[in-house]
């Protein structure tokens, strides 16, 4: 794209000129002195371009565009010309119109407490048409399809000054701005805004891949150290706050049980083993100190995890001692119970605390929750600093504070603004005990998958696989799921190929149950592509991608009546086996077409029907088996002991494995170990 006047303002354009984004301004949106009525200044004597087209410049505006891949990025400078505001809302980054309208788009929406307005876990993330007359409001960026079915990706590239959206007209308008919190702003006050993207896009399911990486590289530049993907047991959906040092000692004793089963690597204590948020010393719960309970978990062969709510101090000592660390309410003028990291005691404090947890203790996985709940549009003690870089600054001061080697996850923090300063982040609202908890939570995990492995490890929240068979009086989140819902719940944990935290007591739980559980590992790392995103609230149709020779693809109906999925196969042949039935489906060419009932699902291994293969595997959804086949005979690896694979074939032998025929050309083999097996 190209950037040039049409009309005396800036127009994005295509490199043979065909216009894209017209009628390009700027401006604040605030509240005027004389009696509090929303005002918008726009930018109104016309546009120059300069440096060769790389600067705009309007009365107070400043623009600079500059080529990203086929679409352009610019950063708008905004000087106030409109004397002193008072209460100043938003700064507009952009408004322009497409030169088509928008009939659907693909985004998240905004959260809105005390104030800012952000995108985190709990907004949800949808398509939605649009008619000419609708609007939408989202945050940080935007898939835009317009009537004649062009796909263009609008989003900031970066995250440090303000908390940021869009809204999105149907009749083509884009609107982007900045929350900048309803500051006063002198006049002649300069306003920079975050790098802000847009391009078109030919297939923006896969692109919004590629829209993230340019995020990362605009903020780190390289993305961020790597971990694997946690696979592990929280305290918190079963006890919730009602923990102590039995129910930890309980909950490594069941792990150590079943390791062969489930090879958890974390145990992570939640919310509830200290006296105050504020004051992170161990309640009269876990007398025996964190330090012992760390020493128990790692003495167990596990890595400790501790919870921590790093913005929030209501009834702890450091309120009253040092009043001065908190942030202060605009209205009010009195300290809030929100940390200002602006202020370097409060840094000091909160260095002092994950210090003490991660290099005394010994825990080597924090999960830092309760922050947008306590990011609110207060005055901070360095008047430059906003409620986004107070936010980053806790975030940097921890990270330079904890060793190395440990995990930080982000709870209920905003998205961008996270990039570089945590491993994981969780993406969806709490897990209830219900079907539709169920619908919420995947709503927001299976749509976020772009998110995975760049800007962080994507966490779906714990995997909940109880029912009430398996509860007792400790239990204090009850569920209701079907079998059938809770197969789907499993499956889509492993499409998400997230964080895996497990929240159930374990020696309450059948074997059936454990095993069911067992089928994640090894866990798979890589968030499953969703085929149908643009076509639906939930995505259905999850491509896993291919590993070894076999082809995963998670089907899963959400809805409360039947529904067909097709999914797309490809040139030739192929063989179709589905997973939890242990059926084979049969052979099918382009294309493989399911009807399922409500809350069910179907976990497809998809594989080339040529040469003699393992066409899927038995106990592992998303599988890992690398095989080749030469000379008649077929070598691979077992993933698990005792494993079993379906080798499609006209006859299969070999010695030490077990083989049963399940159809015409397909056999069932177990065994251990790497074999050979002899195949026609």
């Amino acid at each position: 794209m190209k950037v040039t006047l049409i009309d005396g303002r800036p127009a994005f354009t295509t490199d043979g000129g065909e216009p894209v984004l017209t009628g390009f301004s700027c401006g604040l949106n605030f509240d005027a002195l004389d009696g509090f009525i929303t005002m918008t200044s726009r930018t109104k004597n016309g546009w120059r371009l300069k440096d060769g087209g790389k600067t705009a410049v309007s009365d107070g505006a400043t623009v600079r565009f500059a080529p990203e891949g086929d679409g352009v990025r610019f950063t708008t400078v905004l000087r106030n010309e409109e004397g002193p505001i008072e209460k100043c809302h938003e700064f507009v980054v952009m408004q322009a119109k497409l030169t088509e309208r928008i009939v659907k788009f693909f985004g998240a929406g905004l959260r809105e407490v005390d104030g800012n307005r952000t995108n985190e876990m709990l907004t949800s993330v949808e398509t939605m048409e649009l008619g000419e007359k609708d609007q939408f409001e989202c945050g940080d960026f935007a898939v835009l399809v317009t009537e004649s079915g062009k796909q263009y990706i609008a989003g900031f590239l970066s995250y440090r000054e303000y908390f940021s959206g869009l809204i999105v007209r149907g009749d083509g308008s884009l609107e982007v701005r900045a929350y900048v919190g309803h500051v006063p702003l002198d006049p002649e006050q300069t306003l920079t805004g975050d790098v802000f993207y847009f391009t078109e896009t030919k297939d923006a399911v896969r692109d919004l891949n590629d829209y993230c990486d340019r995020c990362v590289r605009e903020m780190i530049g390289e993305p961020r150290r790597k971990f694997d993907v946690p696979f592990g047991f929280c305290t918190w959906y079963y006890y919730l706050s009602n923990i102590s040092e039995k129910t930890v000692t309980e909950s490594v004793e069941d792990l150590v049980k079943y390791r062969d089963l489930i090879p958890a690597k974390y145990v992570q204590i939640d919310d509830g083993w200290q006296k105050f948020y504020g004051e992170w010393d161990e309640n009269e719960k876990f007398a025996c100190g964190m330090k012992k309970c760390a020493d128990e978990i790692r003495a167990a062969g596990f890595i400790p995890g501790l919870w921590f709510a790093p913005f929030w101090a209501n009834k702890a000592r450091i309120r009253q001692e040092h009043p001065e660390y908190f942030a202060v309410d605009r209205e009010t003028g009195e300290p809030t119970i929100t940390l200002d990291y602006s202020v370097p005691g409060a840094c000091d404090f909160i260095r002092g605390v994950v210090s003490r947890a991660t290099r005394e203790w010994g825990f080597r996985y924090l999960k830092l929750d309760l922050v947008t709940t306590r990011l609110g549009a207060y005055k901070y003690h360095d008047p430059s600093f906003n409620s986004l870089k107070n936010y980053r600054r806790c975030m940097e001061v921890i990270n330079e504070a904890v060793p190395d080697d440990t995990f930080i996850l982000g709870c209920t923090s905003p998205f961008g603004p996270s990039i570089g300063l945590v491993d994981g982040m969780r993406v969806s609202s709490d897990i209830f005990g219900d079907w539709d908890s169920l619908k919420v939570v995947f709503n927001a995990v299976l749509n976020r998958y772009y998110y995975h492995k760049r800007f962080f490890i994507n966490d779906a929240d714990c995997l909940i696989v109880r029912k009430v068979e398996n509860e007792d009086a400790d239990c204090r989140r009850n569920c209701v799921r079907t079998d059938d819902e809770i197969r789907c719940y499993i499956s889509g944990a492993a499409a998400s190929g997230g964080v895996l935290m497990l929240s159930d007591k374990l020696r309450l739980m059948s074997e059936e149950q454990l095993r069911q559980i067992s089928y994640l590992y090894p866990i798979n790392e890589d968030a499953a592509l969703p085929l149908d995103l643009l076509d639906s609230y939930i995505p259905g149709v999850l491509d896993c991608g291919v590993r070894g020779k076999i082809r995963t693809v998670i089907l899963i109906n959400w809805d409360d009546e039947n529904k067909t999925f097709r999914v797309p196969l490809g040139d030739g042949n192929h063989r179709v086996f589905e997973f939890w039935s242990r059926s084979h489906r049969g052979v099918y060419g382009k294309e493989y077409t399911a009807t399922l009932a409500p809350h069910t699902c179907f976990v497809l291994h998809i594989t080339d029907d040529g040469e003699p293969a393992v066409a899927a595997c038995g106990n592992e959804i998303v599988p890992t088996l690398e095989q080749s086949t030469a000379d008649g005979r077929l070598t691979f690896t077992f993933i698990k002991p005792d494993d079993t694979v379906f080798v499609s074939a006209r006859s299969v032998s070999g010695d030490g494995v077990k083989i049963e025929p399940v159809s015409q050309g397909l056999f069932a083999v177990t065994g251990s170990g790497t074999v050979t097996l002899a195949v026609k």
